[in-house]
């Protein structure tokens, strides 16, 4: 067994013996099945706490975090735990961690219930974060539509590319789902598509691809599928916001009197 194996499982067996250890689970690349861990892989691995003064001090000097270590181990409190990663906090970013995770330990059933919730996205968000993400969309893809008629190319193809993450989080969130990090993005669709037609895998990436490549039809023409799809779940008052302005997005009309040369 190499170091790292025997390593892990002196974490293990000390998390078992803990009695102020609730809980261990793996996330990042070990936590999935789908290829993107090997033998060279490391241990991302998250420990679980009682809510009490001084153990994660106490933690710490046994098992401090060394980031690049072969086991970056991760700690904190049970409440720590149900305050990370939530939506409306600086740490909502970290929410996808929570959406692939390997239990191995949990002495109480409180660590899985916590989980359990962040997988996905909670319903009382779910409205909120749509509408958020889409105007974000399009406010980048508007930008950068318009600079490319001005000539500006860098401009454009940087605002198309801050568009997606928008999108991506926005389509996800419609499903209740959690955006996936870049890495994961391919495989997520993959396995579980996400429940429109417009965005299965293959056909979906693809057009991303050619967005970032700054090619402005493929942008339009997946405006219109986003316009779409807004409509048909609900959506629609977060395009209409963007009147009078939405056929030129779409790829149907010019921009407000201008003599567009294409």
């Amino acid at each position: 067994m190499e170091e790292r194996e025997r390593e892990f499982q002196k974490l293990l067996a000390y998390v078992q013996e803990d009695d102020d250890v609730l809980g261990l689970f793996v996330f990042g690349s070990r936590a999935r099945d789908d290829g993107f861990a090997d033998d060279r892989s490391d241990y991302d691995v998250a420990v679980v706490l009682r809510d009490r003064d001084g153990v994660l001090e106490a933690f710490d000097e046994r098992w401090p975090y060394v980031h690049g270590a072969p086991i970056e181990v991760a700690r904190s409190t049970l409440s720590g735990l149900r305050e990370h990663g939530e939506y409306g906090t600086a740490t909502a970013w970290a929410r996808y961690l929570y959406v692939r995770v390997k239990l191995l330990v949990d002495k109480t059933g409180e660590v899985a219930a916590v989980l359990r919730e962040k997988r996905r996205v909670p319903d009382e968000v779910r409205d909120g974060l749509v509408r958020e993400a889409l105007g974000g969309y399009i406010n980048s893809t508007y930008r950068s539509l318009r600079y490319r008629m001005v000539g500006c190319e860098e401009g454009a193809r940087l605002d198309a590319a801050e568009s997606l993450p928008h999108l991506l989080t926005a389509l996800f969130a419609i499903d209740g789902r959690v955006r996936p990090f870049n890495k994961y993005i391919a495989a997520e669709l993959r396995a579980e598509p996400l429940s429109d037609r417009a965005w299965q895998a293959e056909t979906f990436l693809g057009q991303l691809m050619s967005i970032l490549s700054g090619d402005a039809d493929e942008q339009r023409a997946l405006f219109r599928e986003v316009d779409r799809a807004a409509r048909e779940r609900g959506f629609g008052a977060a395009v209409d916001e963007w009147e009078p302005d939405v056929a030129w997005l779409r790829g149907e009309a010019q921009f407000r009197g201008w003599s567009d040369p294409r």
